[in-house]
């Protein structure tokens, strides 16, 4: 018969199920000061955690740390592979947030993209106009989603069309709905591609 604690915590070394409770209790009301902490930085109030809760201040920042390190190799590595689009050679702009693309003799098209509070973001896809309508939007896209997914990135898109010389809204949204694009709270303006959707029509004809 296992040794039992006369004070009512069970099992030797095993808490009661009061004791087990409580811990439960605290590490919510935890939890629940972090968040706290946690809105107040992002509303200007510092001063008042550093004050308060300077070891939760340094936990979180750590944290923020780390998770732009990740995103930012994350976003290395998407970028490395957007240079290898078959059948196109490509160039990343001075600026970094444009890769450009040409065959063997014009340029043809341009991708537009960044990094904007740890996410990846797409600005649009441009080809030149004689080249329009041979799949070179598609195949950057494709490269573009497929590293995505290696790396478990979504991927925020705000396009609008060019003027005259690219497709209407819906149409252009169509386009992007078949690569997997939706629209989704967390981008008000713009659409939103999760990791591996099951919404791309592309990936489920290669499943």
């Amino acid at each position: 018969m296992p040794y039992t604690n006369r004070m009512g915590s069970g099992v030797l070394g095993m808490p009661s199920s009061r004791e087990a409770a409580l811990r439960y209790e605290i590490d919510g009301l935890k939890s629940d000061l972090r968040a706290f902490v946690a809105v107040a930085l992002q509303h200007g109030l510092r001063d008042f955690c550093e004050q308060r809760y300077p070891d939760i201040v340094r936990e979180l920042e750590a944290g923020v740390e780390r998770s732009e390190e990740r995103v930012e190799r994350k976003y290395a590595k998407i970028l490395a592979a957007l240079e290898s689009v078959p059948g196109l050679r490509a160039t990343r702009g001075e600026t970094g947030e444009r890769t450009y693309y040409r065959n063997a003799v014009d340029d043809v098209a341009y991708l537009e993209h960044g990094l904007e509070d740890r996410r990846l973001v797409l600005n649009g896809i441009w080809v030149a106009p004689s080249y329009r309508g041979r799949g070179i939007a598609h195949r950057i896209l494709r490269r573009l989603v497929e590293a995505a997914d290696e790396a478990d990135c979504g991927i925020v898109l705000y396009h609008e069309p060019f003027g005259d010389q690219g497709l209407e809204r819906d149409d252009l949204e169509d386009f992007y709905n078949r690569h997997g694009f939706q629209r989704h709270e967390a981008t008000p303006d713009g659409l939103f591609r999760f990791p591996k959707t099951p919404l791309d029509l592309y990936a489920r004809h290669q499943g």
